[in-house]
């Protein structure tokens, strides 16, 4: 899958989203409006009951689209800017529970390394992960406005039914929803969605309180008036059905299509088509299917694996299973298995070279496979042509357990950093301890020393990988703690008057990810949409990678002759002296407000000058990750010693 054409899909589909939505409101609008005319003859004197009889009214339409609009507008911006804490806030109103990262629960293990092996083959921060413990049904989702606060999210019967492929098979598809822009696009859904449903709301609030004044006809509220707040409760009612139905036709029309581009990623991402169909299988054959019980599930309906058995008005969300799993493979016999067994096979704990070995002998299916997309960045950041999970899962393996242990726990991942700030030099990390002693205490500076010694020596493709994990947990750090943290590891960074290539890396990947979820990063607006709008950015970033290559000349042509493709002049190749970190740092944050496509251009030609000669070093894959996190871009690196 070409994510970044996804992406860039995904962004021109709000388009659509938008018509969509003003039709829903033009609707709702409109039936307030025979409401209200309605309503005239039970509330004003003969005038207004003849102004009833009329078939239209400028002055009160245009009050009824101000109330009713307004209404909708308020209700919709209040979803959202809840919304936009992150998927964290979908997970709770569905009722799932963030799953520790040092939980010692082997199913939910199971499913933390799965994440984690995925997110590394991604190049990506591990999201959050959720159980949705009370769903007995086979379901699950992605949710974030970013992938800085993005969540994954399972049903119990996830974890009791389905074995590790399957599992992983489904986390894939989530991941691909993530990586190519939907899980963006369907917050935002529910968000306008839920401005629909507000005046539903609000006449089922009028009947209620008529309920409890003793009804419209009885008691002491027999006039006009009663009737009419009777009437305009059930109206209000009738007329948020109208809002249901079109919220059930803008979430097929998004959703849809997009599912089945979610199965194609997962099976083309993980080699292994049993998996997924596996799992579309046992939902078929589940007894409860992929139903979702909690009361909010109709909302995010659009955002699950699998239809969560919602009533849709004939507009499903999702294609049938049997269309879905007929994809995947296409001499599939049409029988769902009957007693499907549960839990893990007995050669799930398969790890390292074992599982590696299992999805190599995977294969994409035809229906998948006949139209391929070549890959947006060159195949050898993947290593020798292996499978991008195949080399997460390899890279995961290679982590010790006491790295990975550390690396799920606050405490552990701060020190963890600080290790890989502190400098070789025995004087310098001397100062710096004494730094850490001061400000956080001297366990701290203790551990962190340890893990100094510990990780050193490791290439910058281990070291990303486990700061990768560590993110998770301190994405759980107080905004107090979260802003000492910060100081000390721009501390530590600066301690010796100079950022080299990795310290500048690591500092854009943590801060881009934590600062999203301490709201201390806004989202970026959309402003070049041409290469040429970058032209100087481009030029100085390239060179900066050509630089660090053995052959600099060759590695700067042979990025500028797939630059001149697009039509720009090439300019000769910027000196190192021009290529300062601050300047680079200038143009990422420029470069991040290009589309999709620029950014998988920009990252293609800074890739071109990283593997011309065949391999990545450590400084090139540490300054190509600075690249990809700064613009918000995945990709997975695999250095390689020249």
């Amino acid at each position: 899958m070409d994510f970044f054409q996804a992406q860039e899909d995904a962004r021109k589909r709000t388009k659509w989203l938008v018509l969509y939505f003003m039709l829903a409101v033009t609707g709702v609008i409109l039936s307030v409006y025979v409401l209200m005319v309605f309503l005239g003859g039970f509330t004003g004197g003969e005038e207004a009951q003849a102004q009833a009889q009329l078939p239209w009214s400028w002055e009160l339409l245009g009050g009824t689209a101000v109330a009713a609009g307004g209404t909708i507008f308020l209700g919709s911006l209040f979803k959202i800017m809840r919304l936009s804490g992150g998927g964290a806030v979908v997970a709770r109103d569905l009722g799932a529970r963030q799953v520790d990262s040092d939980t010692r629960d082997p199913d939910e293990r199971r499913l933390l390394n799965i994440v984690e092996e995925m997110a590394i083959a991604s190049g990506m921060v591990a999201p959050e992960v959720w159980v949705m413990d009370q769903e007995e049904g086979i379901n699950a989702f992605a949710a974030g406005t970013d992938p800085s606060n993005a969540v994954v999210a399972v049903s119990r019967g996830c974890l009791a039914q389905l074995n590790r492929s399957e599992l992983q098979g489904v986390v894939a598809h989530e991941f691909s929803h993530i990586l190519n822009g939907d899980m963006k696009l369907n917050m935002r859904l529910i968000g306008w969605l839920f401005g629909i449903l507000m005046l539903s709301m609000i006449g089922r609030i009028l009947l209620r309180s008529m309920y409890f004044r003793g009804g419209g006809g009885r008691g002491r509220d027999k006039g006009g008036a009663g009737m009419a707040l009777l009437v305009a409760g059930i109206g209000l009612l009738a007329i948020g059905s109208i809002g249901v139905f079109f919220g059930r036709l803008i979430q097929a029309a998004i959703s849809r299509q997009r599912e089945f581009l979610a199965d194609a990623a997962a099976v083309q991402f993980t080699r292994d088509p049993s998996g997924i169909a596996g799992a579309l299988k046992k939902i078929g054959a589940s007894a409860h299917h992929g139903k979702i019980e909690a009361p909010k599930a109709s909302e995010a309906s659009h955002m699950f694996f699998a239809n969560a058995g919602m009533f849709s008005f004939g507009f499903a969300t999702h294609p049938p299973l049997d269309v879905r799993i007929r994809a995947i493979e296409r001499d599939w016999d049409g029988k769902f298995p009957h007693g499907a067994p549960t839990g893990m096979p007995a050669t799930s704990p398969a790890r390292g070279g074992e599982r590696v070995a299992q999805m190599h002998g995977g294969a994409a299916p035809a229906r998948f496979a006949q139209q391929p997309v070549p890959p947006p960045l060159p195949a050898s950041l993947y290593g020798d042509g292996a499978p991008q999970l195949a080399a997460g899962i390899a890279r995961f393996d290679s982590l010790r357990e006491e790295w990975r242990d550390a690396a799920h726990t606050p405490d552990g991942a701060r020190t963890l950093v600080f290790g890989l700030l502190l400098a070789d030099d025995p004087a310098l990390r001397a100062t710096e301890l004494a730094h850490l002693t001061q400000h956080a205490g001297a366990e701290i500076a203790a551990q962190a020393a340890y893990w100094q010694g510990e990780l050193s020596p490791l290439e910058s493709a281990r070291k990303i990988a486990l700061t990768e994990i560590a993110i998770a947990p301190l994405r759980r750090l107080a905004a107090d703690e979260y802003q000492k943290f910060k100081g000390l590891t721009r501390w530590l960074i600066a301690s010796d008057g100079q950022i080299d290539l990795f310290e500048f890396m690591l500092q854009k990947l943590v801060e881009r990810h934590l600062d999203s979820v301490h709201g201390q990063r806004q989202p970026t607006k959309i402003r070049h949409t041409q290469l040429r709008d970058l032209q100087s950015e481009i030029h100085l970033l390239v060179s900066t990678m050509a630089g660090l290559s053995s052959h600099p000349e060759a590695a700067y042509a042979a990025a500028m002759k797939e630059y001149r493709a697009h039509g720009p002049t090439a300019p000769a190749m910027l000196p190192p002296a021009a290529c300062q970190l601050d300047r680079i740092g200038a143009a990422l944050e420029k470069c991040d407000a290009a589309t999709p496509l620029i950014k998988r251009e920009i990252l293609r030609l800074c890739a071109l000058a990283a593997t011309s000669d065949g391999g990545l070093a450590d400084s090139e894959a540490e300054l190509l990750r600075a690249i990809a996190d700064a613009i918000g871009c995945q990709i997975s690196l695999q250095a390689s010693a020249r």
